[in-house]
């Protein structure tokens, strides 16, 4: 049966100094073993009003299930009651920069600006990134946010390793009766509730253009877990909105640890088959047209978001990385395959 824990690689490069306040040391061995995860976004991932947000629940359910020693998460910001408490959420922060011209809350700065440092510097297997919400705010340009999205994402998945994966993250819900943060000028509850719902279609036709690409991107549908009941101010969660979010996080990390893909709450594992007929042929050949293409990618990526199903054989041929379980490892090995075939 395809099963087993997913084979963590070693983190490439020196072991980065952390920024902020002095960290206990720790064994090299050791923090080599662990998967690093950057939870990356604006000032729900920062954790705004309650300090350390949804990663508080995180680590939290880490450190009870003993699972904490298998993660690190990094980041250059620090906040929260989390065992591991570094992060890179932004509080105001949107996709692109917004002009004070073009916003209608005051001029934003945009994460997609300094994305590949944070990725060059920390080097994360993970990243949990949720932004748009200041876009929204802002009313800027939304027709037209999947475009300024994949950009990002896709500056993202590069620089990825092989093992790596993007949960993008949709958008929560936001209360337009409440006026903190929200222009009552130009949003009402129903002209608000249209605003969400355009951005998360595009966020779901991001991910789904960049999983058809081969793409190490899962979807996650935090836009479906929070009601207006687990809102603080608004916009932000409160702390039991938080701490579904905690909660919703951990069940898509423990999946990745587990080697398991946990898209839209449908897990996604191999066949049951070990030995099948054709297994010899050449790996990676999904479609058995004799070579490693586009097509293959295609297909693996439609089984890991469970639109199609592989059969026993195309299974044991997409496994490249022998550890019997179909995952987006296997999938960042096969696009790597098919970008060396066409060099």
């Amino acid at each position: 049966m395809y099963e087993g824990k997913f084979k963590i690689a070693a983190a490439a490069g020196a072991v980065m100094l952390m920024l902020g306040a002095a960290a206990p040391a720790v064994n090299a061995e050791e923090k080599e073993s662990k998967i690093k995860v950057m939870c990356f976004g604006d000032s729900i991932t920062d954790g705004f009003w309650l300090p350390g947000g949804y990663r508080n629940t995180l680590c939290s359910l880490l450190t009870g299930q003993g699972r904490a020693p298998e993660v690190d998460f990094v980041g250059p910001n620090w906040g929260g009651s989390g065992y591991d408490p570094q992060h890179a959420g932004y509080s105001g922060f949107s996709i692109n920069d917004i002009a004070q011209a073009d916003s209608i809350s005051g001029q934003r700065t945009g994460i997609s600006g300094f994305a590949g440092s944070l990725m060059d510097t920390y080097q994360p297997d993970v990243v949990m990134l949720q932004i748009g919400t200041n876009d929204i705010l802002s009313l800027y340009d939304l027709e037209h946010l999947g475009e300024r999205l994949k950009p990002l994402a896709l500056c993202i998945t590069e620089k990825l390793p092989e093992n790596g994966v993007l949960y993008l993250a949709t958008l929560p819900v936001m209360d337009a009766t409440n006026t903190l943060y929200i222009s009552e000028y130009y949003f009402d509850t129903e002209k608000m509730d249209a605003a969400v719902e355009l951005c998360n279609t595009q966020i779901r036709a991001v991910a789904k253009e960049m999983q058809d690409a081969g793409e190490p991107v899962v979807l996650a549908e935090v836009g479906k877990l929070l009601t207006k009941a687990d809102l603080y101010d608004g916009v932000h969660p409160s702390e039991a909105g938080y701490q579904k979010m905690g909660e919703f996080w951990y069940e898509k990390l423990e999946a990745y640890l587990d080697g398991r893909v946990l898209s839209d709450n449908t897990e996604t594992t191999a066949p049951p088959e070990t030995t099948v007929p054709g297994a010899d042929l050449l790996r990676g050949d999904l479609d058995g047209n004799g070579a490693v293409q586009t097509a293959d990618a295609v297909l693996l990526t439609k089984h890991l978001i469970s639109e199609q199903e592989l059969t026993a054989e195309q299974a044991v041929r997409a496994d490249l990385d022998d550890n019997r379980v179909l995952n987006a490892a296997d999938l960042s090995l096969l696009k790597r395959t098919i970008l060396g075939n066409v060099k």
